[in-house]
């Protein structure tokens, strides 16, 4: 499988990250540029979300969705909408989120962006950097068992002291990347999330199958346990019940 970049449209951050893909991801074969011709992206068993939000409610204190985009293992762009504000927005925040108000104009109804972002993500792997507040202000819920937040893997909390860091920090201390310079892009953020996954996927799927392995043990010693003092307390009963009578 070879990924073709069309370079008219990706950042240089995302041509670097292109080249730094694990040989596994890439199949073994070479990194592919073109101008011109692009494949269309196709759905892979994870995707990568990322959202950009707004300030509406007293202050603009309170998040409001403005933008989604999603790209798959590839880094490929497979959805990237702006949506219809539901409430009249109070602080754009575009220094850091880039979002202007012209952009929300012509947006798309926050229900058919639900709708088609659902459609999406179903019974896929769902990569994000701390992607409770994406699900959140989509209102939307997805499997725990198929959520991998690059913001809470241990591998990469340990690089910070078990502290929760930031998609920026990650992408230099891991990737080497210097991102969010200026406003945030949710398709170039999706990206290094992406690619933070998958560079580092087998071993995060290993410890996910051995920590499930565990849980598993557990709760059949609990079970075994409880059955265990079930008979104890059954067999205390009837010899009860025997030196009465």
């Amino acid at each position: 499988m070879s990924i073709i970049i069309n370079t008219n449209e990706v950042s240089s951050n995302w041509k670097l990250l292109a080249t730094k893909m694990p040989v596994s991801e890439l199949k073994k074969k070479q990194i592919e540029t073109s101008r011109t011709s692009v494949r269309p992206p196709k759905l892979t068993k994870a995707v990568c979300i990322d959202c950009e939000m707004v300030g509406v409610g007293e202050n603009g204190m309170d998040n409001m969705l403005a933008r989604v985009s999603i790209v798959n293992q590839l880094g490929q762009c497979l959805y990237d909408k702006y949506v219809k504000p539901t409430e009249p927005v109070v602080d754009y925040r575009t220094a850091v989120s880039g979002i202007t108000e012209q952009n929300l104009e012509n947006g798309i109804p926050l229900n058919v962006v639900q709708k088609e972002v659902s459609d999406i993500i179903q019974h896929r792997t769902l990569v994000g950097h701390a992607i409770h507040n994406d699900l959140q202000v989509l209102f939307l819920s997805h499997p725990k068992r198929r959520i991998r937040d690059t913001q809470r893997y241990k591998g990469f909390r340990s690089l910070f002291n078990g502290g929760l860091p930031s998609l920026k920090a990650l992408a230099d201390k891991v990737l080497g990347l210097k991102i969010q310079t200026g406003a945030h892009d949710s398709v170039e953020d999706a990206r290094v999330t992406m690619q933070l996954y998958v560079q580092h996927r087998r071993e995060w799927e290993k410890s996910l199958r051995e920590k499930n392995s565990l849980t598993s043990e557990e709760k059949h010693k609990r079970i075994r346990a409880r059955q265990k003092q079930k008979r104890l307390q059954s067999s205390s009963s009837s010899s009860f019940t025997k030196k009465t009578i």
